[in-house]
């Protein structure tokens, strides 16, 4: 299967290629996905793309290779979907994924005590939180 280049894509590919690359790729998953990317590119610093609804991370090549990369994720993919998406990224060579859940109320805790759980489970999860996943550093 070839592997095509994900939307805004080859104006990625134009950009990185000069004076003044972005140092921050964002792509943007999940509801009003392209309407979030529009409006990241208005930044001259960053530039994003988008992972289409139904569409697997690695049908796309993508050009992130030595940069740092954000998933601005909006509902409509799962955890597990985002994780295969943030391994793909790693794949390709990113130097770090961060996942930005942005439906996500920041100033509420992550975790809260449980003491009624058992010693090494008291800590729960009670909403999603900002990630970053180390990738491919090269110095």
């Amino acid at each position: 299967m070839n592997k095509q280049l994900p939307p805004f894509g080859k104006a990625l590919q134009e950009k990185r290629q000069s004076t003044n690359p972005p140092w921050l790729i964002v792509v943007c998953v999940g509801l009003y996905c392209w309407r979030r990317a529009r409006q990241w590119q208005k930044n001259p610093q960053v530039w994003a793309l988008v992972l289409p609804e139904y569409k697997l991370p690695d049908q796309f090549v993508w050009l992130v290779d030595n940069v740092c990369v954000l998933i601005d994720w909006n509902k409509g993919l799962t955890p597990e979907q985002i994780l295969v998406l943030v391994r793909v990224l790693i794949t390709a060579g990113a130097w770090q994924v961060t996942v930005r859940p942005c439906w996500v109320d920041t100033s509420q805790p992550a975790y809260v005590y449980d003491a009624s759980r058992p010693v090494d489970q008291r800590w729960v999860q009670v909403r999603e939180q900002i990630v970053t996943y180390p990738g491919n550093y090269q110095t």
